[in-house]
């Protein structure tokens, strides 16, 4: 008697997702790796039991909850905005085609950018340094800090890689600083509004409106009543917590060759002693 042949489950490969996560977590991990704590601005421990950045760092500098990194890396079933995939590219301080290869692995679309080269945002910089008698700053479409000076640093607390439309809207100290928090307000929403309508395939921007909405009634408000009208180019006064109250004239430019960076100058308002406080920080 012949002995009972046996029941060989059939093998299921592994579905496209699957494969796409996997590839997804073992990239992540690759780069956070390869990136020293140095590398981005964090200081550095002796008593470091894992190479590279550890994942709570990527997190933090990213801007996303360490859980949800995690099961991000670990190759988890979880939704992935292309905002997020943006804080992700800049942690692990992603470009050209490891940048292009994070957003295909995560099934989101690469914004659109405009000719802004690398050479232009480093002239950009040097730009921003001559002009140390005024604050100036260079943000790109969506509000991101991309090149400060250190008065703007000192008087607005502009950072690199701050957003300035999401630190009005959902930071209580940022909009306080605003006597005319209103129009302030619409007017940043009004200028996103133009920029979204200038790049319509770029979905990025209602992202980013979603993800400010949902914290910030203020900013839904404005955004859903599409408040496009207001006068970009207003004084503005600012009422800085150790200086006092300023009033600027603030002119905005767009760089040759960057048409989806402004860049913002002060000018003291003439009369109202910005000039002469201004004179003092320097």
């Amino acid at each position: 008697m012949s002995a009972p042949s046996q029941v060989v489950a059939p093998q299921v490969p592994p579905s496209d997702g699957d494969s796409r996560r996997r590839s997804l977590a073992l990239f992540l991990r690759a780069r956070r790796e390869s990136l020293q704590p140095e590398d981005v601005g964090l200081p550095l421990s002796r008593r470091r039991r894992t190479p590279g950045l550890r994942r709570e760092e990527v997190a933090v500098l990213a801007n996303v909850g360490v859980t949800w990194y995690t099961w991000l890396e670990q190759g988890r079933e979880i939704g992935v905005s292309a905002v997020v995939v943006e804080s992700i590219a800049r942690a692990l301080r992603l470009a050209d085609g490891d940048l292009a290869y994070l957003y295909e692995l995560t099934g989101t679309r690469l914004p659109s950018r405009s000719s802004a080269p690398t050479e232009l945002r480093d002239n950009l910089v040097r730009v921003l340094d001559g002009f140390s008698e005024l604050p100036a700053y260079v943000v790109d479409r969506y509000w991101n800090v991309v090149a400060t000076n250190e008065l703007a640093e000192h008087v607005f607390g502009s950072e690199v890689g701050a957003n300035c439309l999401a630190d009005f809207f959902t930071e209580e100290r940022v909009a306080e600083r605003y006597p005319q928090r209103a129009l302030v307000g619409r007017m940043i929403v009004g200028q996103l509004r133009r920029q979204a309508a200038a790049y319509p395939s770029d979905r990025t921007f209602d992202l980013l409106a979603d993800r400010v909405s949902a914290a910030s009634p203020e900013f839904a408000a404005y955004w859903t009543s599409y408040s496009v009208g207001v006068e970009p180019h207003v004084d503005i006064t600012y009422d800085h917590p150790q200086i006092g109250r300023l009033t600027w004239q603030c002119t905005v430019l767009n760089p040759l060759g960057g048409e989806d960076l402004r860049l913002f100058l002060y000018l003291p308002r003439p009369g109202t002693g910005t000039a002469e406080a201004l004179q003092r920080i320097r």
